[in-house]
């Protein structure tokens, strides 16, 4: 047992700190949280927030806790991409800015917002069988 006793204690660390690791990252605090937990909401609209201050303002207070993958000003609204999220900025109806969530955004993964740019289509097909397409010079 004592010959063994070295590579338990660093079997058990290492362990402990992948587990830690884990709590660390799961702890961190990424955009959407940032906005649930730090902006009022509006009654009676489903993950829809007050700005703070204008749409500049508000998206550069958002940006500054996480980067989002994609930034884009279209009209009078703001669009951050955060993987399969996104944060909406602008106006709507009588508030003159507001923050919309759209997690898991199924309408960015369709190619709602491809007007946007190439950053905010939908991804690669999930089910790709790779190779070539069959074109002109395929083997």
């Amino acid at each position: 047992m004592k010959r063994y006793r070295g590579w338990i204690i660093a079997l058990v660390a290492g362990v402990c700190a992948v587990l830690l690791g884990l709590v660390l990252v799961g702890a961190g605090q990424n955009a959407v949280r940032y906005v649930r937990e730090n902006y009022t909401p509006i009654a009676g609209a489903s993950q829809t927030y007050e700005c703070r201050g204008d749409r500049d303002a508000t998206a550069r207070d958002i940006s500054g806790h996480e980067r989002p993958d994609a930034d884009q000003l279209n009209e009078d609204t703001r669009y951050l991409r955060y993987g399969d999220d996104m944060i909406v900025i602008g106006r709507s109806g009588d508030l003159a800015c507001r923050v919309q969530l759209d997690e898991n955004s199924r309408t960015l993964r369709s190619g709602g917002f491809i007007f946007l740019g190439g950053a905010f289509g939908p991804g690669s097909p999930a089910r790709s069988a790779g190779g070539s397409s069959g074109g002109v010079g395929a083997k």
